[in-house]
């Protein structure tokens, strides 16, 4: 009894160490990135690894007033939060037949949008941008939305269509009897179900609209339409990088996302687990 006690209590002292050194390794950068930003220029550049020696808030105002960053935060929030709604109203409709008949069309639309994952972006850059310049959408919120939305589009089905085979198909049999149409029982009996997905689709396109880069150097060069990853990429020059404005930049732009990660959270783990596992 005393040799397993001591075996188990060796085993979850292991454990903790193992989840303190994982700790520090993923919160290491973060508090890296938060002391960079109170350094000035020399002292960053000169001593980037030290404490800073006093607190230079001032870093932070400059930015602010460098980046526009009312305007790139709304252009960024803009076609973040329309980009995510579209998704997940197109996506909750694409995947509730798919999920509930086997017919080789539906499976066949299904392979379809699997495919769409596997490809990358990268690969349909060039026609797409002819396609995009020849619609006049260059420049326009509305056409990095439409973008956006087909490239996040495939994986919201494949998450939303596995999480829906593990829905028992009664709660809306039970809405149909009750004079329910087809769409009104979906909205009404199946999608709050969904709430756990939902949320993960939510968050997943967030992270992938917020930080991309590609897209808004591409479609979206004007001035009042950029992004925030756009105006950080101005730091960052041929010969030199302003560190001490890169890193304020950076803060700025992680926090909305950050607390709306952990507003989510819960649901995210929960429709991750439920839409790749089960089905």
């Amino acid at each position: 009894m005393r040799t397993d006690s001591a075996k188990l209590s060796a085993r979850k002292l292991s454990i903790e160490l193992f989840s303190i050194i994982a700790a520090f390794v993923f919160i290491y950068p973060l508090f890296f990135i938060v002391t960079m930003t109170f350094k000035t220029a020399e002292e960053a550049a000169s001593s980037p690894f030290r404490l800073p020696s006093s607190l230079h808030f001032g870093n932070y105002a400059k930015v602010w007033e460098m980046m526009h960053f009312p305007l790139v935060f709304a252009n960024t929030l803009l076609i973040t939060a329309v980009t995510i709604a579209l998704i997940i109203v197109i996506g909750a409709i694409a995947a509730y037949p798919l999920a509930r008949r086997s017919e080789k069309p539906y499976l066949f639309f299904y392979l379809f949008f699997i495919a769409g994952i596997m490809l990358p972006f990268q690969l349909a850059m060039i026609p797409l941008y002819k396609l995009v310049n020849m619609l006049h959408l260059v420049n326009t919120y509305h056409g990095a939305i439409l973008i956006y939305s087909s490239i996040n589009l495939p994986f919201t089905v494949f998450l939303y269509t596995g999480f829906l085979k593990s829905t028992p198909k009664e709660l809306e049999e039970a809405a149909l009897i009750d004079g329910c149409s087809i769409f009104r029982a979906f909205w009404t009996t199946v999608f709050p179900l969904m709430k756990p997905v939902t949320a993960t689709v939510a968050v997943l396109t967030a992270l992938s609209v917020w930080n991309d880069f590609i897209v808004p150097l591409l479609f979206l060069s004007e001035q009042n339409h950029r992004t925030i990853t756009i105006e950080l990429y101005t730091f960052v020059g041929e010969y030199i990088t302003n560190w001490d404005l890169l890193f304020p930049g950076l803060v700025l732009s992680i926090m909305p996302l950050l607390v709306f990660y952990l507003f989510l959270q819960k649901f995210m783990i929960k429709g991750v687990a439920a839409g790749s596992v089960k089905g």
